[in-house]
């Protein structure tokens, strides 16, 4: 289990790509982050050793379609593109990368399912509680800092404007649904999108985060045509003060 060769393999792979691209490096800096954020809801959960490695393994490993999809089509949007999840477990276990970072192949499945499943709309049926869990913690850790770039950083440029909603979009954020990226029409869905994200978050520590790092609000009290936007900001943060509220 030596996390420092994982890394070091991730870092041999990224350099074969341009780290002063600000798209490489968004997503370079992305993928620790995300590392970090599954070993705090592996401890948070209390998970073993076995368990929180695999989490690792898949947490690095989640956007490593990424890099090629930008390179190649100069997008982040799989619908214009590829899908990432499915692209990395292609190079991974049909082309065989994954060896490269674990001789064993005792894991594989496990990394496999959770990779793939990391930015589906939803978690494929028939999975047993470990592959039930592991897509948890990958599908968490990876909003909770997509939620951390949107209110901190400069780099998801997206401030709003004076656009309606589309009609897909609003029914399925009130009804608690993660917004599917193919009702996107403009900029505002896609604001709309992030936010409902927090729908599809599924352990206790990942609400704790948000309201205690009022990511929420930090991120509306940067956009444009706040009016637009308040319905749904309003609808989430109660949404995070119930769950929380359940957990007590």
């Amino acid at each position: 289990m030596n996390i420092d060769n994982i890394n070091k393999v991730f870092e041999d792979y990224v350099s074969l790509y341009d780290k002063n691209d600000p798209d490489i490096k968004l997503k370079y800096s992305h993928t620790y982050r995300v590392c970090e954020q599954s070993k705090n809801i592996c401890n948070n959960l209390n998970l073993n050793e076995e368990q929180s490695f695999v989490a690792y393994l898949i947490a690095i490993l989640h956007d490593i379609g990424r890099f090629y999809q930008n390179k190649e089509y100069n997008t982040f949007e799989d619908k214009f593109s590829l899908d990432h999840g499915d692209y990395a477990t292609k190079i991974l276990f049909e082309d065989g990368l994954i060896r490269k970072f674990i001789e064993s192949n005792k894991y594989d499945n496990l990394i496999k399912i959770g990779v793939k499943n990391h930015n589906k709309i939803k978690i494929e049926d028939g999975l047993n509680e470990e592959e039930n869990l592991q897509c948890k913690i990958i599908r968490d850790a990876d909003k909770l800092d997509i939620f951390y770039l949107i209110a901190n950083l400069d780099e998801l440029d997206r401030y709003g404007t004076n656009e309606e909603v589309s009609l897909l979009v609003k029914e399925s954020f009130m009804n608690h649904i993660l917004v599917d990226n193919k009702y996107k029409n403009n900029e505002n869905d896609s604001i709309i999108c992030m936010i409902a994200f927090v729908f599809d978050l599924y352990l206790d520590y990942s609400f704790k985060y948000l309201k205690e790092n009022d990511l929420i609000n930090k991120y509306y009290n940067r956009l444009n045509n706040k009016e637009i936007f308040k319905p749904y900001v309003d609808e989430v943060n109660k949404y995070i003060e119930m769950r929380c509220n359940d957990v007590r």
